[in-house]
């Protein structure tokens, strides 16, 4: 399965875990742009998802490896303008196919590991608690794993 292929079905996955765990919310998928360049997308996030009196700005990404570097990452600079709205919740959840492992990094601790000089967000991070990082529970199936989505929304209303 290609690259592409992995990170649309994680896409997929993602989608049909939160309308499955939050029945009676919505999740709705921003249509990427086509106009013919890779990653220039403009929309801040791949998903708008509300639960719980909350909204989360949602950005998937698939990725192999123990750490993914930021420029692989464009909307973070798109996703900062939503930081410091009530209630709002934006970040990146991303599934690192190749450790089985599903992580959740708001944007601003994303932030903080900029100013840190970080170059990459990495599963050190989550083991060492350096930045807080949540690791979202999940039911791997064969490939994929399904997220707990009702476990990271506790998770970050609790912070």
């Amino acid at each position: 399965m290609a690259k592409t292929d992995l990170g649309k079905k994680w896409e997929t996955i993602f989608r049909t875990a939160w309308k499955r765990q939050f029945p009676n919310t919505f999740i709705f998928r921003l249509a990427d742009q086509m106009n013919g360049f890779k990653e220039t997308s403009s929309n801040p996030c791949d998903f708008i998802c509300f639960a719980l009196s909350n909204l989360f700005l949602v950005e998937c990404k698939e990725h192999k490896g123990a750490s993914i570097p930021f420029t692989a990452i464009p909307q973070y600079e798109r996703l900062l303008a939503y930081k410091d709205i009530e209630n709002v919740f934006p970040g990146v959840i991303i599934w690192f196919s190749e450790k089985d492992t599903i992580i959740w990094v708001g944007i601003k601790e994303m932030e903080k590991m900029v100013k840190n000089g970080e170059k990459s967000i990495g599963l050190r991070m989550v083991k060492d608690k350096s930045y807080n990082i949540i690791e979202v529970g999940g039911e791997k199936k064969r490939v994929f794993i399904e997220p707990n989505c009702l476990d990271l929304v506790k998770n970050l209303k609790e912070d």
